[in-house]
């Protein structure tokens, strides 16, 4: 099995991150916008198993790489609360 372990971890960031975003709507759908459209804009990094994912996270710890994904993420959450799709607005 091959992982994005990108995929993981933006995930928790915006699990963790969401209230603070100023989301307009926190659909399952507009979440899944937000992840697709981040994960777009970050370089994948791949693992073959589960546990390893902590090996990737581990880049994290570092100030400027966790601020730089929380950037994108605040970008992409933006743009998505700007123009949802869902049918909930």
């Amino acid at each position: 099995m091959v992982i994005n372990a990108m995929e993981r971890i933006i995930k928790d960031l915006l699990d963790e991150y969401k209230n603070r975003l100023y989301l307009h709507c926190t659909c399952d759908e507009c979440l899944d916008d937000i992840l697709a459209l981040t994960l777009n804009k970050t370089l994948p990094r791949y693992v073959t198993k589960e546990e390893n994912i902590t090996y990737i996270k581990a880049n994290f710890v570092d100030k400027q790489e966790l601020t730089s994904l929380l950037v994108k993420l605040a970008e992409c959450a933006k743009i998505v609360s700007n123009r949802p799709i869902c049918h909930n607005t």
